[in-house]
């Protein structure tokens, strides 16, 4: 059955799969709209980056499509309702990658407190503030507190006796207080509704003064105007931002040219081991899902 690879999977994963179905590596269709849908008229599964969009009309030139697989979690570039209404298996491998961006977050709040204020400062005897307690949190929740760090935290979505809380040693607060006392915020909010512009001018303005911020979350959950108002106020002493949001690299955008901002190009789940670790669950899955497919059409 026909694969294919929109975005290179680890060497030996790779090769497992190739060894089963044919595999073609064709990474310049996701630029290339009409090659990639005259591309998916015989594909059986997809392997895309988080940037492609996969909706309806993508999908209707799909009809044989059974998967489509992703090394990282992104339900905002996929409609999963086209897909469950065509059969299609959305894939998605983001497990794989806490590990990779709960260590990201730890290196850039360390960065933070060297280079986001003068003097550099320690990120012992501090207080950090995790802004959503998904699984890299979780994961870095414990990181902090070896390195002497007081952990408070809040969640729109997990309610504040929550047993999660207690377990991970973390004190959970409403935001504006935490946000006044916190020395540095972890943002790795799961991006939904409710979070659009969730960080706004009224939150901000609760900050300690000179306070840093690390995030991993999509920007949509900023107000961006907000956000860099606070930035050069000195609200925010300084903010790294790991995202590949494209409105980031527009030169309008209000963040744009900021000496306090370290943007990345969403680098956070991104490692040799969290490459292997998803390459390996996806093509197993895969594998499965055609599997059954050739079985049901026997």
């Amino acid at each position: 059955m026909e694969i294919v690879l929109l975005q290179d999977l680890a060497a030996d994963a790779r090769q497992w799969l190739a060894a089963r179905h044919r595999v073609d590596y064709e990474p310049a269709l996701v630029d290339d709209l009409a090659a990639l849908r005259a591309r998916l008229y015989t594909a059986d599964a997809l392997i895309a980056p988080p940037r492609l969009k996969i909706n309806g009309r993508l999908l209707d030139f799909a009809p044989r499509l059974a998967a489509v697989g992703r090394i990282h979690d992104d339900d905002d570039n996929i409609d999963l309702q086209a897909c469950q209404q065509r059969g299609v298996l959305v894939i998605q491998a983001g497990e794989a990658t806490v590990r990779a961006s709960a260590e990201y977050l730890l290196s850039s709040l360390l960065w933070l407190y060297r280079h986001g204020a003068a003097p550099g400062r320690e990120i012992h005897g501090s207080v950090v503030a995790l802004l959503g307690l998904t699984p890299p949190a979780q994961m870095l929740a414990p990181m902090l507190a070896a390195l002497g760090a007081r952990v408070v935290g809040h969640d729109p979505a997990m309610p504040r006796d929550a047993e999660l809380w207690q377990r991970l040693n973390v004190q959970p607060m409403e935001l504006a207080e935490m946000l006044q006392i916190a020395d540095a915020v972890s943002v790795q909010l799961a991006y939904a509704a409710p979070c659009r512009a969730l960080v706004d001018e009224r939150v901000l303005a609760a900050c300690k003064p000179g306070q840093l911020w690390s995030s991993i979350t999509r920007s949509l959950a900023f107000d961006l105007q907000a956000l860099a108002a606070a930035l050069r106020g000195g609200r925010i002493g300084a903010l790294a931002l790991d995202s590949d949001d494209q409105q980031l690299l527009d030169a309008g955008n209000p963040l744009h040219g900021l000496p306090n901002l370290r943007l990345t190009p969403r680098l956070a789940p991104l490692t040799h081991e969290s490459l292997r670790r998803g390459s390996w669950l996806l093509v197993e899955r895969i594998h499965e899902a055609l599997v059954k497919r050739q079985i049901g059409a026997t």
